[in-house]
């Protein structure tokens, strides 16, 4: 089988050495170069060096085609983030993450990944586990599950959710750092109730200093520490700290266990927007990508940009310049196939928008507005550019 472990600390070095001797393919992902230059990795085992939630490094591990992987860091949020990017944008098969807090494991189970709980004592069950497993074909693209009725808080009962227009709305905020804070900040300024938590004890003992709201020290992706924080009750949950994985699984338990309706997470890696998404998270921020996007923007010889993501049907409003190179210069709309889940919205020629109609042919230097599906938009960029 094709198996990716992910994390080679003591337990992940034990089950590669398990499984390397049992004809396996084996691609290993750790973070940490030194852990992989003091271990010696088994001959024939492929070492990756890099963050197991980037979708373009599981894409090169092999994860189009991996049959199992395993998340065997000791970051627990890293596990299940690698775990759900491989079910969900890989259609691996079976995904195992380990995890130390035995309430999560329910939610994420309904998800189609299994989780464990390991010591180097039990990577022989999880080697033995895995060659109990027989090479299953892939399936199609899981939907994200629907969540659960909202958990009934186990304390006293606390105020209802606001409702649109009500007054001021109760907001939770995941991470202390400068854009919690100010973010904090600004929604105290504007009447609404907010609540942060932070694990950083520095940064806790700081914000709790600094700003006149309940600060609490805890992991805000735990289900203990959301009931603290009135999370039953929340109308926005905002993560924001500078993990990835954290804030995702914050969302996720804050949507599943206590049915919050808005959850938003701040995103590092831009690649990660569309699979936070896919998982249900409703609004992504990402600044890289912002940036990046403002640039481009800025670039008068830039070709493409991307004026609009509707991130609700996956879609995208595309501009392209057409040049002397482009393939459908002299063509008719109606002569050009485009690719499915495509169409061309308008066409600014010489500063003047034109309607386009099928029998409208492109000319050079005009710009083409397009309505496109993400799946697609490559195939239409190459149809328009060559």
């Amino acid at each position: 089988m094709n198996i990716i472990i992910v994390g080679y600390g003591r337990v992940g070095a034990q089950v590669v050495k398990l499984l390397s001797s049992r004809n396996h393919s084996l691609v290993v992902i750790d973070k940490d170069r030194s852990v992989l230059e003091k271990s010696l990795v088994d001959e024939g085992v492929k070492v990756l060096i890099g963050d197991a939630v980037d979708p373009d490094l599981l894409r090169e591990a092999g994860a189009e085609k991996a049959d199992v992987l395993l998340a065997l860091t000791r970051e627990e949020n890293t596990n299940l983030m690698a775990a759900q990017i491989a079910r969900i944008a890989f259609n691996v098969p079976k995904t195992i993450a380990a995890v130390y807090d035995l309430q999560r494991e329910k939610g994420f189970h309904a998800a189609g990944i299994d989780t464990v709980s390991l010591t180097v004592s039990g990577a022989q069950l999880l080697a033995n586990k895995i060659e109990a497993l027989s090479p299953s074909p892939r399936e199609a693209p899981l939907e994200t599950p629907a969540p659960p009725a909202p958990a009934k808080p186990l304390s006293m009962p606390v105020p209802p959710r606001s409702t649109a227009g009500a007054g001021p709305y109760y907001v939770i905020i995941v991470g202390g750092g400068k854009i919690g804070y100010y973010l904090g900040r600004t929604l105290l300024a504007e009447g609404h109730e907010a609540t942060i938590i932070e694990a950083d004890p520095k940064t806790f003992a700081l914000v709790s200093d600094q700003l006149d709201c309940p600060v609490i020290q805890g992991d805000g992706s735990t289900h203990a520490v959301l009931e603290k924080a009135g999370a039953s009750r929340c109308d926005v949950f905002v993560a924001v700290t500078n993990h990835d994985s954290d804030n995702l699984i914050a969302c996720e338990v804050a949507k599943r266990e206590f049915g919050v309706s808005k959850t938003i997470a701040r995103v590092k890696n831009p690649k990660n927007e569309r699979i936070m998404q896919q998982l249900g998270v409703d609004v992504t921020v990402s600044s890289t990508a912002l940036i990046s996007s403002l640039i481009e923007s800025e670039l008068p010889i830039h070709k493409i940009r991307k004026l609009l993501s509707l991130r609700a049907g996956h879609l995208e409003i595309m501009e392209y310049v057409l040049d002397e190179q482009s393939p459908v210069i002299g063509q008719q709309i109606k002569e050009v196939t485009m690719p499915s889940n495509c169409n061309i919205i308008t066409i600014i020629r010489r500063d003047n928008p034109l309607i386009p109609r099928g029998d409208t042919a492109f000319e050079n230097n005009d710009v083409v507005l397009a309505l496109t599906e993400l799946a697609s938009e490559p195939q239409l960029r190459k149809l328009l550019l060559g």
